[in-house]
């Protein structure tokens, strides 16, 4: 193979690899980052869901402690018992699938006071009036306590949309400072291709072009010298014969 199409071919070549692995790297961090943004926004969506339960199981077993202070009754519902079932299957789901598990042993902690104090009440006999002192001076604080700590889970640092979106931000900026540098170099290869086509080649062309056409219109002295060893370098030796061989006849 010849100098000049040889070149040519190597530079092909290296510009194709180029953009090949440009594109397998770009695919390869555009599925990283859908992966990364999908399990950011899971984590999240997962931590909503679970306080969500947790709300819902508290107020079930709030109106079940309501009921018990209205009807008079020693003991609180059934309801309460499935709400209480409820809440602490989703405590020990969100305990399981967090890394961080401070905001939900604060629930944990309240929880137990929570309970704690239904549980006294209700192996108290006691009258109505004290019922309602009881739920007034030490229910209502619990409760409260109990559902502050799980709007403080919903809204802590590690489960805000700040935070989240902080995440997916770092993702894409991963994502897309591989593929620039590989652009970059694309943009250098294509560059220096260029220049490689216009010093070898395309100069000259325009020379022995430009010499061959004074020499046909005006017969002046065909001299164009073609240093490198190449397909140019052959035409430039046919064309000085061909000139030569031109004269003699």
């Amino acid at each position: 193979m010849k100098s000049i199409r040889k070149k040519i071919t190597v530079g092909f070549i290296a510009l194709i690899v180029v953009l090949f692995f440009s594109g397998v790297i770009a695919y390869a961090e555009m599925n990283r980052l859908r992966k990364d943004t999908e399990l950011v926004i899971a984590q999240g969506t997962e931590a909503t869901e679970f306080a969500k339960r947790m709300l819902d199981a508290l107020q079930t077993q709030n109106s079940a402690v309501l009921k018990m202070i209205i009807l008079g009754n020693q003991t609180p519902s059934e309801e309460y018992t499935i709400g209480l079932h409820t809440f602490n299957t989703a405590l020990q789901e969100a305990i399981s699938s967090s890394a961080d598990t401070k905001d939900l042993e604060k629930i944990a902690e309240a929880n137990k006071h929570y309970h704690a104090i239904v549980e006294i009440h209700a192996s108290t006999i006691t009258t109505e009036s004290a019922d309602r002192d009881w739920y007034m001076s030490s229910y209502v604080d619990a409760y409260y306590a109990l559902d502050t700590a799980i709007k403080d889970y919903m809204s802590s640092p590690s489960n805000s949309i700040a935070v989240r979106t902080s995440r997916i931000e770092d993702s894409i900026y991963r994502t897309i400072t591989p593929s620039i540098l590989t652009l970059i170099v694309a943009i250098v290869i294509v560059c220096m291709f260029y220049f490689f086509i216009d010093t070898y080649y395309t100069r000259p062309v325009q020379r022995i072009s430009k010499a061959l056409g004074f020499y046909v219109e005006s017969k002046l002295p065909y001299k164009v010298k073609i240093d490198e060893k190449s397909e140019l370098m052959d035409l430039n030796n046919n064309i000085i014969q061909l000139i030569e061989q031109n004269k003699k006849q």
